[in-house]
């Protein structure tokens, strides 16, 4: 089965494909302890300093739900060109100046800030700073851009569309769908919102444009790799 079959979209198992291993990652976030000491981690008493191990616990189980559903992904997603990766890259460039511009504008509170975790500030000299930014890579480049592109152009932009979405060609977009990525790019990015707008609205296009979902998964993981990059070079850490 590939992505521009004329019978079966699929992928298989669509729920647990799509929509499983984004519930985990979701419910396992809503722990993550912020700087300001906000939301469920806030309330239950984590600490900010809890928030490595709290990651690692989040992506292991994200990457277990995954591995599960891994064969019928992998048949589903198909086969890339060469261009996603170098796009994905040059994105990066553009959400990092939204993101400053609605920064700078005071257009971000601290109630929707980013978990901006400084190993070095927080575990200084030693193993423990580069483990944890290990598995931060991991988590950034491989499970977020496989489960959020799952989600959402594997389920809720389809899903929109028609509730039986594993018949709806992946990369259909109308305006129902287009609007379904507006509002989850700002749902789960208020603080780069402007950027998350763009940068999505961007990967729809090229997800209708090729209707392989491969292409705007590994766009994704260029993106946050460019992104990693440029907080370790530059120390912006309220960017992730």
């Amino acid at each position: 089965m590939t992505a521009d079959s004329s019978t079966d979209r699929g992928p298989d198992r669509p729920w647990e494909c799509c929509v499983a291993p984004f519930a985990v990652f979701i419910l396992a976030g809503v722990l993550e302890p912020t700087p300001n000491g906000g939301g469920l981690a806030g309330g239950i008493g984590v600490p900010y300093s809890a928030y490595p191990a709290i990651y690692a616990v989040r992506v292991v189980a994200t990457a277990v739900v995954l591995a599960r559903a891994w064969g019928p992904i992998r048949a589903w997603i198909g086969r890339t060109t060469w261009w996603p990766i170098p796009l994905g890259l040059l994105l990066v460039i553009p959400w990092i100046a939204l993101a400053a511009v609605q920064r700078e504008a005071g257009w971000t509170t601290a109630a929707v800030e980013r978990s901006a975790f400084n190993p070095f500030e927080h575990h200084g000299p030693g193993w423990l700073p580069w483990g944890f930014l290990a598995l931060r890579g991991i988590g950034l480049v491989v499970v977020v851009p496989i489960v959020e592109e799952l989600f959402l152009r594997g389920f809720l932009m389809r899903y929109v569309v028609d509730e039986r979405f594993w018949t709806v060609p992946f990369g259909r977009l109308t305006t129902a769908s287009a609007a379904a990525c507006i509002v989850y790019a700002v749902a789960t990015h208020p603080a780069d919102a402007f950027a998350a707008v763009a940068w999505f609205t961007v990967m729809s296009g090229v997800a209708a444009a090729t209707r392989r979902p491969i292409d705007v998964i590994l766009a994704h993981a260029a993106t946050n790799l460019a992104l990693g990059a440029y907080v370790l070079a530059t120390g912006s850490w309220w960017l992730w």
